[in-house]
């Protein structure tokens, strides 16, 4: 799950504590970690920046790949590695 903390000076963007990925080394060190709530996470501080248009292109290109199916990460019941989904993003990208 994509996260924020904004506050009057300062904001920070990441992905939930809960996301599975968090301290599991198995699944970093394996490269099978799932990047979608840091992507979204990403688009959210897009957003926060004043930049609505690059945080649509970047959630569409998430949406399209889930949606696809063909790159997933093993939580969402795939084979792909972290790195095969962040690529598959970013050739979704508009």
């Amino acid at each position: 799950m994509p996260g924020g903390n904004v506050g009057a000076d300062h904001a920070v963007f990441e992905q939930g504590a809960s996301a599975g990925n968090v301290g599991n080394v198995n699944l970093v060190e394996q490269k099978k970690a799932n990047p979608v709530a840091l992507l979204l996470s990403s688009a959210m501080m897009l957003r926060h920046l004043q930049f609505p248009s690059f945080a649509d292109r970047l959630e569409t290109a998430v949406e399209r790949v889930i949606s696809d199916g063909k790159y997933r990460t093993k939580d969402l019941g795939g084979t792909s590695t972290t790195q095969e989904v962040i690529d598959a993003v970013i050739a979704a990208l508009d």
